[in-house]
Parts: C-alpha cells; structure tokens; sequence
C-alpha cells in the first residue's frame, strides 16, 4: 500500500486508485499526486459511523442529519453545519480522521487487486487541504507494527471477551466507553459488529481495555472462517466487463421504472453455477428472488442505492436475453388456465419455461 501511495506521488497522479479486496472496495482519489479523499463501500467506515463511534453526535442527531440529507439531496457534512450540529471546523477535522483511518486500514490488507482510473470526487467532496502522503506511509507501517504486537493478545476473533474488574472504567475516551459498554461474554468478531467502525481502532481498544483490566478474557475460543475471499485477476476483469456491460445496456434502454415494478421477472436461462460464485452475494441474492411469481416491485431493496444497482442487473440480464418480463405471476396464469378449461400443453408460459 505504501509502494502505492508513493507512485501516485512521484508521478502527480491526479484519479482514483480504486483497491479491491473479495467484496470490498475503496477508492483513494489524488490531485496531482496529493491524496484528497477515500471512499470506503463499507458501511462500517461510513462518515456518520466515525461521529457515532467517537461522540461527535449521538444516535438522534445522526438520524436528523441524515433525514436532511434525504429531503435535501445533499452530503451529511453539508447536513451537519446547516443544522448546527456540528461548526465546519469540526467536520473538516473528522472527515479527515475518518479519510485516514480508511487508507491506513488498507495496510493490513495482506492482498488486494487495484487499478488507476481517471475520475474525480466533485469539488465540494474533497478535502480543502490534501493530507500528507508520507505521514500516510509513517502511520500505516506503524498500524502493521502495532498489530502484531495486539494480535499476539487477541490472537483471533473467536477469542471471547468479558468484563474485567475494572469495569465499567473511568475517565475512558469515546470508543473504549463504547466498546466496554458492548461487552456481554462475546467473541472479538461477534463484539466488532456490535461497535462497528475502523476494524483496527476497535481492536486496539480492546486491547487497551484489557491492559487496564476493565475488559478480560474469558476464552481463547475457536478461530472463525473469514466471510472474505481473495478476488482472482480473471475474476476482477471478468467483473470489470459485465459493468462495461451494465453501462452499454444504460444507454440504450428506457424503460419507466413504475411499469417495470408491477411484471414478475422470470429466467429463460438462468446464470451456471461458475457465474453464481464470481457474483456478489448481492447479486446472487436479488437473482434468487427473480422467481416468476414475485414482482420487480417486491424484489427491489429499500435501500436507493442497492436499488439502483439491482435495475442495473435487471437490465443486464434483459439485454442478454435470459430473462422475461410477465405481466402477472405465474401462479395467476395457471389459475386463470385452470379457470377456462386450458390443457397445459397449450398454455404457452409452459412451452417456454418448461
């Protein structure tokens, strides 16, 4: 990672270095070779999550932040300063934080896949002053240092953790009162999803707690298999074209979203078993309930973010012509068959779905 961030800043490199590791993604964008902003796909890291995990704001503020942002189509730091919740000079500082916890995570990415691209956060989304590069690389190998030395403690996340004598604590900075509030009897990972946030803060707290015995632990536990895969060259360029795919069908489709809601989506031919396992689990999850007997409406995700990834996979899967759009389910046309009298082998759905 260092090798990285010291390439883009020899070479002036203005883009984004976009890093990959099994589903995970991250893009650091530079101005001629300074680093001005990252963004993370991992809700864990989102900004609001950093406030939330070190007090800047608590739970009702962030949701009242992010209710503005909503209804006013703008960033939560925009959200934040017209609210009052937090002066500019405050959020300058915390993207910052969070922007730097982000790229100093990936030095302890042990693989990853990465590439250069052209493109540029807009102006208002990066950072007013570029962050040092090289206080990057000191940080980051000091990251690497300080967790051997925590994992010689923590060895895994099965490790259980408890409360030690020492519980609750006193005068305990944000995230160790966070984190030692969380602690009932669990494991470092199960103990992780409840504080969320930088992976190697949190472990770093632990550890802190348990040197001043407010946390202890109470079990080595059995070492859990990683829910992360190392992504493969092949897999990355094969991902790479099915998204030149997706913006080619973009162009040359419009189709209103309201009539595609109410047709049942249902597979002429359906992904093999080898395309199943170089999908997202995403992906694989919103194709699964294409099922001929639920509507698009139905399957699409609350969230408009997924929502709009998954028409962008509906509509990848029409272009190559492997999916069929009924107007009703399935299940209605063969009680309506059934109704009027229709011998299965004339009903057509049954000549072309089988």
């Amino acid at each position: 990672m260092g090798d990285l961030l010291q390439w883009a800043k020899n070479e002036r490199r203005t883009g984004a270095l976009v890093v990959r590791r099994s589903a995970r993604e991250k893009r650091i964008y530079f101005d001629r070779g300074d680093v001005v902003g990252c963004l993370s796909d991992d809700p864990a890291e989102f900004y609001g999550q950093h406030l939330l995990i070190y007090g800047y704001l608590n739970e009702p503020q962030l949701f009242q932040a992010l209710t503005h942002c909503t209804q006013q189509k703008v960033r939560l730091g925009a959200a934040l300063r017209e609210l009052g919740i937090l002066p500019d000079e405050a959020i300058q500082r915390t993207l910052r934080e969070q922007i730097e916890d982000a790229i100093w995570d990936m030095f302890l990415w042990p693989r990853g896949l990465f590439y250069f691209q052209e493109e540029m956060l807009p102006e208002e989304d990066l950072l007013p002053e570029p962050i040092d590069t090289m206080g990057l690389l000191l940080e980051g190998t000091r990251w690497i240092d300080e967790m051997d030395r925590i994992r010689r403690v923590l060895i895994h996340d099965g490790v259980v953790i408890r409360r030690g004598p020492q519980w609750p604590g006193t005068d305990l900075p944000a995230l160790d009162r966070r984190v030692a509030r969380a602690v009932d009897g669990q494991t470092v990972g199960d103990l992780y999803r409840k504080v969320r946030g930088s992976y190697f803060r949190f472990l770093e707290s632990v550890y802190r707690l348990c040197i001043a015995s407010v946390l202890d632990i109470q079990d080595v536990g059995e070492e859990t298999i990683s829910g992360t895969f190392e992504m493969s060259v092949y897999d990355l360029l094969l991902e790479q074209a099915t998204e030149d795919q997706i913006l080619v069908a973009r162009k040359h489709m419009a189709v209103p979203l309201d009539l595609l809601e109410r047709c049942c989506p249902v597979w002429i031919g359906e992904p093999s078993t080898e395309e199943q396992k170089r999908m997202p689990a995403r992906a694989r999850d919103f194709y699964a309930r294409l099922d001929g007997r639920m509507s698009l409406g139905e399957a699409f995700s609350g969230d408009a973010r997924q929502r709009a990834r998954e028409l962008d996979l509906l509509l990848l899967q029409l272009r190559k012509g492997r999916l069929a759009l009924l107007p009703v389910p399935l299940d209605r046309l063969e009680k309506q068959a059934e109704e009027s009298g229709v011998p299965p082998l004339q009903r057509w759905w049954k000549r072309v779905f089988g």
